[in-house]
């Protein structure tokens, strides 16, 4: 976070600097490194999953604010002294203090991405580019969000680069402000009216257009846009310029009241909602800029905030911010055998070390070198074009891990218009079981209730046709199911009709889908590429598999409110639209419907809780399907998947579901041929008996 840089850090970089005319002072404040380690500490918190912080995110407004406050210190005082500014000398310090870790902290993503160590991080060299290029948070909002986003955020994936949206913001400030400031402290000068007055007109202006951004273009602008949270920086700007006009005085009261707010906000503000993603950050930064006036005052909390400990976390709280959400997403329970508060005091220990080396060896001495502009600047673009080569060698992820070639999917596909052959049973043969097993390594043999199927199959007439019907969760197990059936052609073929995100449960929005039109995409499916499938394909097995799309809160409208499957009206329409595609099938093909209970969504090796991982509503939709079968008996069966792999293991492998809930390709196909294309074969030929003189097996 830029705005951690140290004053007295920013004075030795303007004694260093190019410029001879002016050399740029400012008196050290230690209590200022103390606002810092403040701020960063809630990051720390917040960014750690702790849930008392979920208005961590707080901490970055503040750095936002101190950064306004510090550069405008220099500019001020650089001005009042000499009637201009040197926006040049003021480019080789920012460089000098932003470059060096931010390019190692590049280079060491990109070089980590090689060795895949970033698992659902799908857009890493889009981020990369974004992050060397100082706009991170301009790729973020209009890339848009895809299905794959919005399901890593409801995972807890994450990018390693996620917060360099706010150095960005920080970074294309500082390209503009020198001049900008010139520009008003000239026409202030003009006027004849003070810098404090011209500086408070374009901070209230910029303070004003964020809710406007908000309610214009929605809550992502307000969060990323750079026009949105300038107001942030201009408000410590703003103090800046009134302190050093000697136009306003600190009270006692202001520290001690200011910093309870500020951390209030951390505690207390929402995650995902709430006033700051309406455009609200202005107006809670005044809580900053008050610290920071208040600051100007002797008092308890200035001693307090310049303790020691705190004075030496805030020097090197730019590197403590840059590294941290690298080393959380590496340091993860899988590679370290903790969880929890270990967990959390290991991530918090390796990043202090990164930080205060990264400090000592890199930030400090070329901060403090003699270096002229042209050198900088040469530095500079040959720091960048090493980096930008590291980057080009980052894989690029595909838009999810869990997919299949085409030429799988087609080669084990139901032929479309396929005859409705009844399904005959020739003879028996032995069970197909796979020569390895490179996925799971099980705990517990399953019990017998879950065996996978008698001691023998049944050989058939035709390969059994399979449906499968539902989300990404099915997408990726029917992935599985495809590679298993393009093994064994004369025993299964296998078709998807799936839109990610997509349920059984009818109409309604769901808050988390954000841009992503899920709805759309799910009405399509159901309402015609379903009813079409059945037509054309005449399954004999309709595979229905849902996460937890059907449990998400939804609403239907303003007056009902937001509902979930714990109220009576959400149930009813629960029942309601299963029994709807229940009907369909049964009205368009003789196929036997198999609900598959869905594995445990929630990372074992993350701890994320989300309403999508709420037990007692998985329950109440799982509750719906067993009444299902019961309504339509002799038409549909229940199968305990999520059972299954609890009990033998692969639920709790990481490398199996690396976000927590999609199976690998390998991983499918090792569920599909220990367990899952059983359960599917038993149900198509439950009914049926064996012939002697059927005709030989197709294939």
């Amino acid at each position: 976070m830029t705005g951690s840089i140290a004053q007295r850090g920013d004075e030795a970089a303007v004694r260093a600097g190019t410029t001879k005319a002016y050399r740029a002072q400012i008196a050290y404040q230690p209590a200022l490194d103390g606002v810092r380690a403040v701020a960063v500490v809630m990051v720390l918190l917040f960014h750690g999953g702790i849930s008392w912080m979920g208005g961590g995110y707080f901490g970055v407004s503040v750095f936002f604010t101190l950064s306004g406050y510090l550069i405008t210190s220099l500019l001020f005082t650089e001005f009042d002294s000499t009637s201009r500014i040197s926006p040049g000398a003021f480019y080789v310090r920012r460089a000098k203090r932003l470059l060096p870790a931010s390019v190692v902290c590049l280079s060491a993503v990109s070089l980590l991405a090689t060795g895949n160590a970033w698992l659902g991080a799908n857009h890493l060299k889009r981020d990369l580019l974004g992050s060397l290029g100082q706009v991170a948070n301009w790729v973020r909002l209009f890339a848009g969000e895809s299905y794959v986003d919005v399901q890593n955020k409801t995972a807890g994936i994450r990018s390693p680069l996620d917060h360099y949206w706010s150095l960005a913001i920080e970074e294309q400030f500082y390209w503009i402000w020198p001049v900008a400031f010139f520009a008003l402290a000239r026409l202030a000068h003009r006027k004849g009216v003070s810098v404090s007055a011209v500086l408070g007109v374009c901070t209230l202006g910029f303070a004003a257009s964020a809710p406007i951004i908000s309610a214009v273009w929605g809550s992502d602008a307000a969060y990323w846009a750079t026009p949105a949270r300038a107001g942030e920086i201009l408000i410590g700007a703003l103090v800046a310029v009134l302190v050093l006009e000697r136009r306003v005085s600190a009270r006692r009261w202001m520290a001690p009241l200011a910093l309870v707010v500020v951390l209030g906000f951390g505690v207390f503000l929402p995650t995902a909602s709430g006033p700051a993603y309406d455009g609200a950050f202005p107006l809670l930064a005044i809580a900053s800029a008050t610290l920071l006036l208040g600051l100007q005052r002797p008092g308890a909390v200035r001693t307090v905030l310049s303790i020691r400990p705190l004075v030496a976390l805030g020097r090197i709280s730019y590197g403590v911010y840059l590294y941290h959400l690298p080393i959380y997403l590496f340091v993860t329970p899988d590679r370290s055998g903790l969880r929890g508060w270990p967990l959390f005091a290991l991530r918090i220990v390796v990043t202090m070390v990164v930080a205060t080396a990264s400090h000592w060896l890199i930030e400090r001495p070329i901060r403090r070198a003699s270096w002229t502009g042209l050198r900088t600047a040469l530095t500079g673009a040959g720091a960048t074009l090493v980096v930008g080569s590291v980057i080009a060698v980052v894989p690029v992820a595909a838009a999810n891990y869990w997919g299949v070639s085409a030429a799988s999917s087609s080669r084990a596909a139901i032929p479309v218009g396929a005859a409705s052959t009844p399904l005959v049973v020739r003879a028996a043969v032995p069970i197909p079981t796979p020569t390895s097993n490179p996925t799971s390594n099980p705990t517990s043999t399953p019990d017998a209730v879950l065996s996978p199927s008698p001691s023998t199959w049944a050989q058939l007439a035709r390969p059994v046709r399979i449906l499968v019907v539902g989300d990404s969760t099915a997408q990726a197990t029917g992935h599985g199911l495809i590679e298993w059936a393009g093994a064994h052609p004369t025993l299964a073929q296998v078709s998807l009709a799936i839109s990610p995100g997509c349920g059984f449960v009818r109409g309604g929005r769901v808050a988390s889908d954000g841009k992503v039109p899920f709805k759309a995409s799910c009405d399509a499916l159901l309402d015609q590429a379903l009813p079409r499938d059945l037509r054309q394909l005449q399954p004999d097995v309709v595979m229905m598999l849902v996460w937890a799309r059907d449990q998400a809160p939804r609403t239907w409208s303003k007056a009902e409110g937001e509902l979930t499957p714990h109220d009576p009206v959400y149930l009813t329409r629960l029942v309601h639209d299963y029994r709807a595609i229940m009907t369909e099938v049964s009205a368009t093909s003789m196929a036997r419907v198999v609900w598959v209970r869905p594995p445990r969504g929630d990372n074992y090796w993350n701890g994320t809780d989300t309403p999508f991982t709420d037990e007692s509503a998985h329950v109440i939709v799982e509750g719906v399907m067993h009444q299902m079968v019961d309504e339509f008996a002799g038409r549909a069966e229940f199968v305990d998947l999520r059972k299954w792999m609890e009990t033998d293991g692969v639920a709790f492998d990481h490398a199996a579901r690396p976000d927590g809930l999609h199976f690998t390709p390998a991983a499918a196909l090792d569920v599909a041929e220990r367990w899952l294309g059983a359960q599917l074969i038993r149900a198509a030929t439950r009914s049926v008996t064996v012939s002697a003189s059927a005709p030989p097996p197709a294939g």
